[in-house]
């Protein structure tokens, strides 16, 4: 084989040198085993892996002394373009087959139409949001996945349901930015408590107008519902039922398609008496028929029953399709339980053609947070590179100026990621006092990864409080 002139290898480097810059972040040796930590290609391993233009072998590896064909090259400078101009890569008409580091296996495909969306998609944690009507406020979650490359943002507003602005509550709209790599941001919604005893009340949510590349996952629109406080209710979103409260295991589960099923945990928490049941469907995100097949139906948990495994078949293909996405719902539950907070969830179908996929890394979603007194913040822990396996992860809160007992719930355990789950909520409560503080701070640590999973950066966030 011709090796590649000095020439080419510099004007093919400058070329990647120039889009690392804009892109930097992923360190090639956090992804793959034979990449050294601290070379001088390091970063831009990393990058172009981020951005879905190269990717490593089968094995796990990247090989980065290996050489590369003529046609490798073309297939990543087509994906670079793409991601420059956001174009759709049209994969060759005539069929092909293909083995090489910027595929994971040997393949074969026809004509497709497709597009990697490397920047993101955009949704609420929960369809379904509820507060007492005298926490004078609630923090609203809003989740980037599927990507996180470059600068985007969404826009989103209030509606009045059966609560009027004004009366029940502040009408509320904006902007959310999410720099690159950040994968979280939240809103607050102030709620008006009044004496009058009336019903729960409910406030629309909804996003749109997305920028910078980023699309609307789902949900894009939730319910957010006010508990009148003057009737004694008391019940909060995952407050305690003793017939229990039907949630996902994860806000988020991943698969890569060549392992031809995932197993998805629906949990019945806070009570088990009696029997009960909860509706679960699949509809389509990104992905469509010919990605997975479609699993709705009834689950009915027995008296003592506490959770349910429900497997759903992934169809594995040959082209280079990106991530695709499934969404997830619980609805409809019976014997006097209810829907908690993770009633929806996403699942990410990994395109094994350009992505490797392993036991994983944990990291946390975002390096900072802001919170309101007497609110409860959500710290998103992700599972990236694979969820091959049960891992487990350590999780504890720190005092800084902020003080344990004082001014928030301290806040530790160990987390237990399934087969198949990819991203879990650790929620944080905030506590009210009377002192004029300044803004106060605390640390919230991941740690003791095991099952041969391990920590990536951050793993440490500063949570403020305002």
């Amino acid at each position: 084989m011709k090796r590649p002139n000095a020439t080419s290898l510099i004007v093919f480097g400058f070329s990647l040198g120039l889009f690392a810059s804009a892109h930097a972040g992923t360190l090639g040796s956090a992804v793959f085993p034979d990449v050294p930590g601290g070379a001088y290609f390091d970063s831009a391993v990393g990058d172009m892996y981020a951005a879905g233009i190269i990717t490593g072998y089968g094995d796990g590896r990247f090989g980065p002394g290996d050489y590369v064909t003529r046609g490798q090259v073309a297939v990543m400078m087509q994906r670079f373009k793409a991601h420059l101009t956001g174009q759709n890569i049209q994969v060759s008409s005539s069929s092909r087959t293909v083995a090489s580091s910027s595929s994971t296996s040997s393949s074969t495909t026809s004509v497709q139409d497709t597009t990697v969306n490397s920047a993101g998609s955009f949704r609420f944690t929960t369809g379904s949001f509820k507060t007492d009507e005298d926490k004078g406020s609630v923090t609203i979650n809003v989740i980037r996945y599927g990507g996180n490359t470059g600068t985007v943002s969404v826009e989103y507003e209030t509606q009045d349901g059966t609560a009027n602005s004004g009366d029940d509550y502040d009408i509320t709209s904006g902007k959310l930015t999410f720099p690159d790599g950040k994968t979280t941001a939240t809103f607050q919604v102030a709620i008006a408590d009044d004496n009058e005893s009336e019903d729960n009340e409910t406030i629309f949510l909804k996003l749109s107008t997305p920028g910078g590349g980023g699309q609307l996952g789902s949900p894009d629109t939730a319910t957010l519902t006010i508990v009148d406080n003057d009737e004694g209710d008391g019940t909060t979103a995952d407050a305690s039922n003793t017939n229990g409260v039907f949630v996902f295991s994860a806000a988020e589960y991943e698969v890569s398609e060549d392992m031809g099923s995932v197993t998805v945990t629906i949990d019945r928490t806070s009570g088990t008496e009696g029997a009960a049941s909860v509706k679960l469907a699949t509809t389509n995100g990104t992905a469509d028929a010919t990605y997975y097949d479609e699993n709705t139906g009834t689950l009915s948990f027995a008296d003592g029953e506490s959770s349910k495994e429900v497997t759903i078949t992934i169809k594995d293909n040959t082209g280079t399709n990106g991530n695709k996405t499934v969404n997830l719902k619980l609805s409809n539950p019976t014997g006097d339980a209810e829907l908690g907070s993770l009633s929806t969830s996403t699942l990410i179908i990994v395109d094994n053609e350009i992505s490797s996929f392993g036991n994983g890394k944990f990291k946390l979603g975002d390096s900072s947070y802001d919170a309101s007194e007497g609110a409860v913040v959500l710290i998103t822990i992700d599972r990236v590179g694979g969820t091959k396996g049960e891992v487990t992860v350590d999780f504890a809160t720190e005092n800084a100026l902020a003080k344990a007992g004082d001014d928030y719930t301290e806040t530790s355990g160990t987390l237990t990621f399934k087969e198949g789950e990819s991203q879990k909520m650790i929620a944080v409560p905030i506590l009210s006092d009377t002192k004029d503080d300044d803004r106060e701070t605390l640390r919230f640590k991941i740690s003791n990864a095991t099952g041969d999973a391990t920590i990536d950066n951050p793993f440490e966030t500063v949570i403020t409080i305002q």
